[in-house]
């Protein structure tokens, strides 16, 4: 799975757990309990696989938890990288320790070494995919699936990081562990203080091309819907993001689930959440909603989607803001549905609207996009009926009240798509647009807006004539 299809896990790697708590719950000798609480405190120094691996098969107790202890600091300290680069000289070592780790993991003498163990394993777990492969050959789901019957929360959840690092990694993993785990179990045993790393193993497990299967993951579905609702305080907005993250995936363009969201004010909670959250996610989610039906599209749109978008493109409004901009200029997402032809019907439609807001909303937003588009922008949208809608608006004035500054602005679109085509008195047969003017006949359109009362329409009807008549 690329990268940007999978949620990071760095921040899953840190210790989840006080060891001096642990060491009080510890059924053992009080001189045990001392010397551990020793080797705790001040085991920092950094160990290999190998030299780990020797202290753990010595079978010794106090030298296992230290050598769990160090080598669990070691990676956490170096970030996974350097045991990465040198993965060719550690695998023969990470071949026995792996299985000696699930070994601890089970029948550990202490619940700490339990705890180092699955800690080390999952930092592993989402680094190098050989060492991905050996931490699911050697029955990471089976190991899964004990540990989460049992009522260990801190094992638990760091068997949760562990399978949403894998899941992340591979659409293999992820399909391998949502048809082993069933997520209602999953969630029912997730405790509130771990709830955001819960979120972030779901969202893992529903994202990734193809989907999985819904019925796997409709739990997850219902979960994520629910954080979104909540506070935008900066810790929730780092769930939220990987709720609605996830969400742009499972809804797949699917009216059923597009409903769902509708049905749970999901959708105009994103609309509230558009310069709080992750910007591009949202999108994401809009994107798959203008793949539903028409229904669908027009509620997006009533619930104030031109008004965003547009205040996003107005060149005028970038200086406001600045870090959605940033993060508008680095992604296609935006482009992607703005060229996504469902959009285009719909903004195209919406110039008919009874709805002025929506209507002034699509004229302001398509006049930007004729202004600073490309000509291929500009070609994609008159291919899709641009010039025929902007003129069946011009022609409504007669039947219904439209805003004079609307009927201008429709005018002023029309101007800028045949300048777009670089239109000449000498050379006006290479205007590709012009032709499009010509086969729809929209002189007689211009004609009557000549006598419109309004001045500033009349004068840019007489500036669009002079133009189409060079």
């Amino acid at each position: 799975m690329k990268n940007s299809q999978k949620l990071s896990g760095n921040q899953k790697i840190q210790q989840i757990y006080n060891h001096e708590e642990m060491l009080e719950q510890e059924e053992m000798s009080k001189q045990l309990k001392d010397q551990l609480s020793l080797i705790l405190n001040t085991s920092n120094e950094q160990i290999t696989v190998k030299e780990a691996l020797e202290a753990i098969k010595s079978e010794n107790l106090l030298e296992t938890h230290k050598a769990l202890i160090q080598l669990r600091k070691t990676l956490s300290v170096l970030l996974f990288q350097q045991f990465n680069k040198n993965f060719d000289q550690a695998e023969i070592f990470t071949n026995e320790l792996v299985p000696l780790l699930f070994y601890l993991i089970q029948y550990g003498s202490t619940y700490i070494i339990k705890l180092e163990a699955t800690q080390i394993i999952s930092i592993f777990a989402g680094g190098k995919s050989d060492i991905s492969r050996i931490i699911f050959e050697n029955g990471i789901l089976q190991l899964a699936l004990t540990i989460l019957q049992n009522d260990n929360p801190e094992l638990s959840i760091l068997i949760m990081v562990i399978l949403g690092k894998l899941a992340g990694e591979s659409i293999q993993y992820r399909d391998c562990i949502l048809q082993a785990c069933d997520l209602e179990t999953i969630i029912r045993k997730m405790e509130l203080k771990y709830e955001a790393t819960y979120v972030w193993c779901l969202a893992n497990m529903c994202i990734g091309r193809p989907s999985p299967k819904f019925q796997l993951i409709r739990p997850a579905f219902n979960i994520f819907m629910k954080v979104i609702m909540y506070e935008p305080t900066p810790i929730n907005i780092k769930m939220m993001n990987d709720a609605i993250w996830a969400l742009g995936y499972m809804l797949d363009g699917e009216p059923t689930r597009i409903n769902i969201l509708i049905e749970q004010g999901i959708i105009k909670r994103l609309m509230e959440l558009m310069h709080q959250c992750n910007f591009v996610s949202i999108l994401r989610i809009f994107e798959c909603i203008f793949q539903g039906n028409q229904e669908q599209i027009r509620y997006l749109l009533e619930c104030g989607f031109l008004s965003q978008i547009r205040n996003i493109l107005d060149p005028k409004s970038r200086e406001k803001s600045g870090n959605m901009i940033q993060t508008f200029a680095a992604t296609e997402t935006l482009f992607k549905v703005l060229s996504n032809q469902n959009f285009l019907i719909s903004l195209f439609r919406s110039l008919s609207d009874e709805n002025s807001e929506i209507r002034g909303d699509a004229l302001e937003m398509i006049g930007n996009a004729v202004q600073h588009g490309t000509n291929e922008d500009v070609n994609q949208m008159v291919k899709n009926k641009l010039i025929q809608s902007v003129l069946g608006m011009l022609e409504l004035a007669w039947e219904r009240e439209i805003p004079s500054h609307h009927l201008k602005k429709g005018l002023e679109i029309l101007i800028r798509i045949l300048r777009k085509g670089e239109i000449r008195s000498k050379d006006r047969q290479n205007n590709q647009y012009f032709t499009v003017f010509m086969q729809i006949d929209a002189k007689d359109v211009i004609q009557k807006l000549l006598s419109f009362k309004q001045d500033d329409v009349a004068k840019y009807a007489y500036i669009f004539k002079q133009e189409f008549t060079l």
